[in-house]
């Protein structure tokens, strides 16, 4: 059936169906009113606090689901670490080791950690050692908070002896922080750790607006992380501390409060309550709303049948419309350092009296790395993209990781003519080409390891943020169009 018989045939269909439709539009709202008085006379307190504790207990749940992905994710950028055969292997208590070949080996390792270390927003990601040195990023807090015991007491934070790990927080009232650690071997640590107020969006939630206080607490219920202000580091209060404790994957309707309690993968417990009053409120709230509805629901049918029958005194137009082409919209899910880096370019390129290029660096065939030789090996290659990026652009102005495998980088340019600003573009993006090409030599021939480049200037090329992201990424989709390992500059 082509387009011209689906339009008359749907329009025969509106026209047969006009009136059926008008009898059981009137029949459903007869239907409605006397369902709606017959809730309101039988809807008691019960039936309300049960749906309100369903409610909170998905929401619970499903919190403490975002909360373990959450950390498995960081955990999985940890053990990024692994992926350095020199982590795991060198071992500064080693009294036979050679002192020139010692320093070495620490400044390699320490610098593939810091490209590691970008990732995430790490306050801390690097070894610690049984004699207490460390390499990478152990910040002056950290070293401060442990003093000359800091091996010894990240070692009693592994809980879990299977996988050799844990997670910890509160070290000396210390409820600012939380700490990753993990065995690299038996005399090295992994220590990672982030502010506790990172947590603030996993448990961030529109329920809050609502009279719900969401929680997040140790196995001591010691909150450290709340949506109501200044909790952290405080203990439960004393009425829900009684509800919640010892008890798991439950919902407690107390006198007071209507709480849900879940314990997630490393012990720690989600916590949402609601006081009671606020449910009785919406309780008398909801009763007045339906006795309202039942009162007008009469003059709402007449109304709203009046509507529906002019719509359809047009049924032309509307079967046309529904016969509209359908449309491709690609869903895209981007980084939270893209829209830091969109906000900070946003800023800097206000000022049009500079110019200012924004160049994105994709690796090719990414995907294809990973299904071939395996995310270590993929993951290592953004590690090197970003010690690339860090080395020829020491001047940049911004840096941000779009996805997975595109960074982007801002850069003012110095030169004001375009055909010279195109020439320092050409050297800069065949420089970053020429560094990150390597082969992989496998069983089926050689796999190349590439990047595509897409660049803009602005004001030239465009005077926001977005719209100069737009053009880069036109040009970068234009290079990987052309053939990989190679760079465009958007004209």
């Amino acid at each position: 059936m082509n387009r011209k018989e689906k339009r008359a045939y749907g329009i025969m269909k509106i026209h047969n169906m006009r009136i059926s439709m008008i009898i059981g539009y009137a029949v459903i709202i007869l239907t409605t009113i006397i369902g709606v008085t017959l809730f309101a006379v039988n809807t008691s307190e019960k039936v309300l606090k049960n749906k309100v504790s369903t409610m909170t207990t998905s929401l619970n749940t499903q919190l403490n689901i975002n909360l373990n992905n959450y950390l498995s994710r960081l955990e999985n950028n940890a053990t990024l670490a692994f992926s350095i055969d020199e982590a795991y292997t060198y071992d500064t208590t080693d009294k036979q080791k050679n002192e020139y070949e010692a320093i070495n080996t620490e400044k390699y390792i320490s610098d593939q950690l810091a490209g590691i270390c970008l990732m995430e927003n790490f306050l801390d990601y690097g070894i610690v050692y049984r004699n207490n040195e460390t390499i990478g990023n152990i910040s002056k807090g950290t070293k401060s908070l442990f003093t000359d015991n800091m091996f010894e007491e990240f070692e009693k934070m592994i809980t879990n002896n299977r996988t050799r790990d844990g997670w910890y927080t509160g070290y000396r009232d210390d409820y600012d922080r939380i700490y990753y650690v993990k065995y690299i071997h038996d005399n090295a640590l992994l220590v990672i750790s982030i502010y506790t107020s990172e947590l603030s969006d996993v448990i961030r939630n529109s329920e809050a607006d609502n009279g719900m206080t969401i929680r997040l607490t140790d196995q001591k219920y010691i909150i450290m992380n709340s949506t109501e202000k200044d909790e952290t580091g405080k203990n439960l209060p004393f009425e829900i501390g009684q509800q919640v404790e010892g008890k798991d994957a439950s919902t407690i309707l107390g006198e007071k409060y209507l709480t849900t309690v879940n314990s997630c993968n490393v012990g720690w417990y989600v916590v949402c309550s609601i006081p009671t009053e606020i449910i009785m409120k919406e309780k008398n709230q909801m009763q007045i709303y339906i006795y309202l509805v039942a009162g007008i629901s009469a003059i709402i049918a007449v109304l709203i049948g009046i509507f529906f029958t002019s719509k359809l005194a047009d049924p032309a137009r509307i079967v046309a419309a529904n016969l509209n082409e359908d449309t491709c919209d690609e869903e895209y899910s981007s980084a939270l350092t893209r829209g830091a880096f969109i906000e900070k370019t946003d800023e800097i390129i206000s000022d049009t009296k500079n110019k200012y290029t924004m160049i994105l660096i994709d690796i090719d065939h990414y995907g294809e790395m990973i299904y071939n030789f395996g995310r270590s090996y993929a993951e290592g290659n953004v590690s090197r993209l970003v010690n690339t990026i860090q080395k020829l652009f020491p001047k940049a102005d911004c840096i941000g990781r779009i996805n997975t495998d595109t960074f982007a980088v801002l850069m003012n340019v110095s030169e004001r003519d375009n055909m010279a600003i195109r020439k320092t573009l050409s050297r800069k993006c065949a420089e970053v080409c020429t560094d990150f090409r390597s082969n992989l030599q496998t069983d089926r021939g050689i796999f190349p390891v590439t990047v595509s480049i897409g660049t803009a200037v602005s004001p030239d090329n465009a005077t926001t943020a977005d719209k100069l992201f737009d053009c880069a990424y036109i040009a970068l989709f234009t290079a990987q169009k052309n053939g990989t390992d190679s760079f465009v500059i958007y004209d």
